[in-house]
């Protein structure tokens, strides 16, 4: 009885061992099958992107027939267009003045430019005798000594006229604007970047406003 009890305790022994060996190898084979399937699987869906990706390189370039495009829809309607109130004008500049004057004036301010200092010298009225006389908008010079006289000189033996313009900065382009004050007064012609007689200024004079003119 002993005998059959140890050889019994043996084979048990035996076979545990067994199973412990066996173990290991059955989970290293699981584990191979699992990645060799992903490895299949990866390579599956590399193949399908590729080959979503090759279609979509096949496809052609659709192309556009200009001339059958359809024009854009204007905005502009004739019938709710209008002019701007005049108390907007100054939005849009000096150009905007419903002015009718002798085009030479223009000319007259550009020649001043084209003389002027970066300073006063003391010779406004002067250089704005020079310039309106080279620029053929006065047939003779002009003969007062100050420049608040210009404004009736100008009026009365040259044919300018005072317009209704109180801001020298809506000023037209090419006029003659005459101030006051005590001593000889200035006189200026407005640019396109300021205001100009024997110097450039992008600012007006701050001498009171005689007036500004133009001749038709």
């Amino acid at each position: 009885m002993l005998f059959f009890r140890h050889f019994r305790l043996l084979a048990t022994a035996a076979i545990a061992v067994i199973a412990l060996q066996a173990a290991p190898a059955d989970a290293a084979s699981k584990s191979k099958g699992k990645s060799s399937s992903s490895k299949k699987g990866a390579g599956h869906s590399s193949a399908k992107r590729s080959s979503a990706s090759t279609s979509r390189a096949k496809v052609p370039a659709q192309k556009i027939d200009i001339a059958k495009l359809q024009p854009v829809q204007s905005l502009y309607h004739k019938s709710e267009a209008a002019a701007p109130a005049s108390r907007s004008l100054s939005f849009f500049g000096s150009f905007a003045s419903s002015y009718h004057y002798d085009s030479r004036m223009l000319h007259a301010a550009e020649i001043a430019t084209a003389r002027a200092y970066a300073h006063s010298q003391g010779s406004c009225w002067r250089y704005v005798k020079n310039a309106l006389l080279d620029a053929g908008v006065v047939d003779s010079r002009p003969k007062t000594a100050y420049a608040k006289e210009a404004a009736s000189e100008l009026t009365n033996d040259f044919g300018f006229r005072r317009i209704a313009c109180n801001d020298p900065l809506q000023a037209p382009l090419g006029s003659v604007i005459v101030y006051g004050g005590r001593g000889a007064g200035h006189i200026e012609f407005r640019t396109k970047t300021g205001f100009v007689s024997d110097f450039t200024n992008v600012n007006p004079s701050t001498r009171p406003l005689i007036g500004v003119y133009v001749k038709p």
